[in-house]
């Protein structure tokens, strides 16, 4: 196979998709993490997941989740400007608030980031 010329070099830009969110006043754009966030996010979710002293695995998932949602959609759901919606303490008491469209949102934020369950399958 040829060395790719420069011209011929595919554009590279991470997925998007613009999504609606009415309580937080109108759509919203949620874009897949980069590589630092990826990195980041699969070492704090490995982290996180650890048992705690009298803990199951699956209290350990779930308070993982609880952890892992808001940090995603701090870093993954954006404004028309580029820049995220809400800090990680924001999009805690959001979800708190709206659970629903909080998890809606991480599902999407997932599947752009490559993450999504089926996708592990997949590998």
């Amino acid at each position: 196979m040829p060395v790719v010329s420069r011209s011929g070099i595919a554009a590279i830009a991470l997925p998007r998709s613009t999504e609606p969110a009415p309580e937080i006043g109108g759509d919203v754009v949620v874009q897949g993490m980069d590589m630092p966030q990826m990195l980041e996010f699969t070492a704090a979710r490995r982290r996180l997941g650890q048992p705690q002293e009298g803990e199951t695995e699956e209290q350990a998932a779930e308070r993982t989740s609880g952890e892992m949602l808001p940090r995603l959609l701090a870093v993954c759901v954006l404004a028309e400007d580029g820049l995220p919606v809400y800090s990680v303490a924001q999009w805690r008491a959001f979800g708190a608030r709206h659970p629903d469209r909080a998890v809606a949102l991480w599902e999407v934020a997932i599947r752009l980031s490559g993450q999504a369950p089926d996708d592990e399958k997949k590998a």
